[in-house]
């Protein structure tokens, strides 16, 4: 199947080498890359460009679907690009997949539902904001978060908006970036710019409980939120206080961990994963003490890390793609195409997909 898929990706060859791993052994790698493709022309490809969107496969394997800063929505399929269609500005988060639809939010305040196999249109609904997070669909209901601190859902069917919440953004700086709404307990967790983490009702959006996690001052975002199923916290990166375990019923915090510039956090079995400014630390996820840490260059941030086989995925904001062991947080293998990663990868067993922020996709394959 890894095969299949590496073939059916591209038949376009590397282009150009990528900077060797610094450390690790070949047969302690990870991953190997596969193909390369060029989804942005390189002649399109912005200075300073930043690629937030990861592509993603649907549950057959054959097509995937990659939406990049260009506004361009894209479908390969056995090698082949299918279909493009463009929305109105840059596409900021991954699209979602229900069935025959695939659910783009875009940067021009839309929020797109495709025919997955065609790109027609089924329906568009403007929302007047820029939506920042991938859509996520639960019981009928499609819920995104927008730059100006809103959570709008609508219907998954029809588009039609059923509710609202809305919080005023903060007076002082913030960061660029916004919290996917979690859907857990019956309840809709969306973190805010403000530093505010809310439970949410799905049906109306009431608020069921608020709770200011990050004090006062500038940089109070709440940019990542994780609500696992059958676990009774909510867990949250805020870029003042670091990372926070809330209770999900009441939203009291259990233990926080100070991690400065704290953006993304993973649960992964006993252990909570966090990236922060110029590293990327494992937690115990019952009391929230330290077990490792990996020191990244200074000022460079990780993207929010995928677990696989005991490996975590995760890069350097301005460097390479890292395996790291999930145990140790012993770094086995890099690889860097020289312009970076803004985005988590995709990962399923055996295959990665990840773009870089020039604008090539590649399909990396997992080793046991």
């Amino acid at each position: 199947m890894l095969l299949a898929l590496l073939l059916a990706f591209s038949s376009t060859p590397l282009e150009h080498a990528p900077r060797p791993p610094e450390r690790a052994a070949q047969l302690d790698r990870p991953f190997f890359v596969g193909e390369m493709q060029h989804v942005v022309p390189p002649e399109q490809v912005q200075w300073n460009p930043s690629e937030t969107a990861t592509p993603v496969l649907d549950e057959a394997e054959t097509r995937l679907y990659v939406a990049t800063h260009d506004g361009a929505v894209r479908c390969r399929f056995r090698g082949k690009t299918s279909w493009i269609i463009r929305t109105g500005n840059a596409v900021l988060a991954a699209p979602a997949i229900s069935e025959e639809t695939l659910l783009v939010a875009g940067g021009d305040g839309g929020l797109y539902a495709l025919n997955r196999y065609t790109g027609a249109t089924r329906w568009k609904t403007d929302l007047h904001e820029e939506l920042t997070t991938s859509p996520l669909i639960s019981e009928g209901r499609v819920f995104v978060m927008s730059s100006e601190q809103s959570v709008t859902a609508v219907g998954l069917k029809d588009g039609k908006s059923i509710w609202k919440f809305h919080r005023d953004p903060p007076g002082g700086f913030t960061i660029r970036g916004d919290a996917t709404p979690r859907v857990a307990h019956g309840l809709v967790f969306a973190g805010f710019a403000d530093g505010t983490v809310a439970a949410l009702q799905p049906q109306d959006g009431v608020v069921k409980w608020s709770r200011q996690v990050s004090g006062t001052g500038d940089y109070l975002d709440v940019d990542w939120l994780e609500a696992p199923e059958g676990d009774a916290r909510l867990y949250a990166a805020s870029a003042k206080a670091g990372v926070l375990a809330l209770d999900a019923a009441t939203g009291e915090p259990a233990w926080t961990f100070a991690l400065p510039g704290a953006n993304h956090v993973l649960v992964e079995g006993p252990r909570v994963i966090a990236g922060g400014r110029g590293q990327l630390v494992a937690l115990d996820r019952g009391t929230g003490s330290l077990l490792w840490t990996l020191k990244l260059p200074k000022d460079h941030y990780p993207t929010q890390p995928v677990a696989m086989n005991g490996v975590l995925l995760v890069a350097d904001d301005r460097g390479p793609l890292l395996g790291v062991d999930a145990q140790t947080g012993e770094a086995r293998g890099a690889f860097d195409p020289g312009s970076g990663f803004s985005q988590p990868v995709f990962a399923l067993p055996g295959v990665a997909y990840v773009l870089s922020n020039g604008g090539a996709l590649y399909a990396l394959g997992l080793l046991p």
